[in-house]
């Protein structure tokens, strides 16, 4: 049987080095943390030719994405193209 959270009821996950965590707990938590802070900058638009691939994110990396997506108006895998294009132009 698996566990669930006290506060929402969902489903708990376990990392080897962390207890068990509530992945919507978590993601809530992140959200509100991002509410507090500003966030700028100047997003650059990729070229439309690119290539689909396969990439493992830890969730906690995957929530933060989609909550910070969602407060720019953007899907989260146009946010992730643009952060790894951004930090691969500063090398």
């Amino acid at each position: 049987m698996k566990k669930k959270c006290k506060k929402c009821d969902a489903e708990l996950y376990q990392a080897e080095d962390v207890k068990s965590f509530c992945l919507l707990c978590l993601a809530k938590e992140i959200e509100e943390r991002d509410q507090e802070d500003e966030v700028s900058g100047t997003w650059r638009i990729l070229e439309p030719k690119t290539k689909p691939v396969t990439l493992r994110l830890s969730e906690l990396d995957l929530a933060r994405a989609k909550t910070r997506a969602r407060k720019l108006g953007k899907p989260y895998q146009t946010l992730l193209k643009e952060v790894i294009h951004q930090a691969l132009s500063r090398s």
